[in-house]
């Protein structure tokens, strides 16, 4: 399995194996005390059309609904609801003991997807740790490396598609 996510025309695509069971690794991304330990301080409705409200920062608050919801294997919602809309869909299956989560974002208008990528992965290394019960705190150097990293992948893709059309 690739450690890194790939970065589409308007999605970043991430697949992950946790050593957690499946509730376990959705109670981590449904329950707002344990979404607070990994991605940001939350409010969720947990029900489809249920608001979730994650809260980054004081600048960076999203808004979104939730559109799919089957416990204890899907979660989907909108994200940044007003602005330009996009969308997260978390998939979880069980993996003999441990969980294959897929993670999809996708989205509409424009968006910094370097940006995106890297978030994402260093949200789900929080994700990993936080569900084998050692969490860790966001590490903004981390992030700023695999956004690096995200955006140097994406200019080699450039790179090769410019090559294919010549």
């Amino acid at each position: 399995m690739e450690e890194f996510g790939t970065v589409g025309a308007a999605e970043v695509v991430f697949e992950r194996r946790f050593e957690a069971p499946r509730e376990r690794v959705w109670r981590a991304i449904t329950d707002p005390q344990e979404v607070a330990g990994w991605l940001a301080p939350a409010e969720i409705d947990l029900r489809v059309g249920g608001a979730i409200v994650l809260r980054f920062d004081d600048d960076n608050v999203e808004r979104g609904t939730i559109t799919e919801l089957r416990e204890p294997e899907l979660l989907a919602y909108t994200w940044n609801e007003g602005k330009s809309d996009s969308f997260v869909r978390f998939q979880l299956e069980q993996d003999g003991s441990g969980t294959r989560l897929m993670l999809r974002h996708t989205f509409e208008g424009e968006a910094d997807l370097p940006s995106y990528g890297g978030g994402w992965h260093h949200h789900l290394e929080l994700l990993a740790a936080q569900s084998a019960g050692k969490p860790i705190p966001w590490d903004t150097m981390r992030y700023r490396e695999l956004k690096s990293e995200y955006e140097r992948r994406a200019q080699q893709e450039r790179e090769a598609q410019l090559a294919r059309e010549h």
